[in-house]
């Protein structure tokens, strides 16, 4: 079962990162930078197959194709 519980992570980036993430920001793409990073994390885990992300991933692949 997936764990709603959250923890809190420090990071550091290069300006790179930083200005790419307001890009997507500005573009309207994401609403913020950490929802932009939320979904590279998820997109990250489908990638290598780690649960619970892949198998949901899955399951919406099979629906959209019945």
């Amino acid at each position: 079962m997936l764990s709603l519980e959250k923890r809190r992570y420090s990071l550091t980036i290069t300006n790179v990162y930083v200005e790419a993430l307001d890009q997507l920001v500005e573009k309207g793409i994401y609403l913020e930078h950490q929802v932009a990073i939320r979904d590279a994390l998820r997109r990250l885990f489908r990638y290598h197959k780690i649960e619970p992300f892949y198998s949901d991933f899955i399951e919406e692949v099979k629906k959209l194709q019945d």
